[in-house]
């Protein structure tokens, strides 16, 4: 059997800090890489719709 540790406390405050708190100095993610990582491209209608702005 595979024995598996848990990280202590201060690691697991360390580690939802960094993702929760983003670098101030990074740029907002543009619209298509919020799309590309929710996976709306996967979507057929909605391939369509980034077709037609107007």
């Amino acid at each position: 059997m595979t024995q598996t540790t848990k990280p202590d406390k201060r690691q697991v405050r360390d580690y939802m800090d960094r993702r929760t708190h983003p670098e101030q100095d990074d740029p907002p993610p543009t619209p298509a890489d919020i799309r590309r990582e929710l996976g709306w491209g996967l979507i057929p209608h909605n391939n369509d719709d980034m077709n037609e702005q107007p």
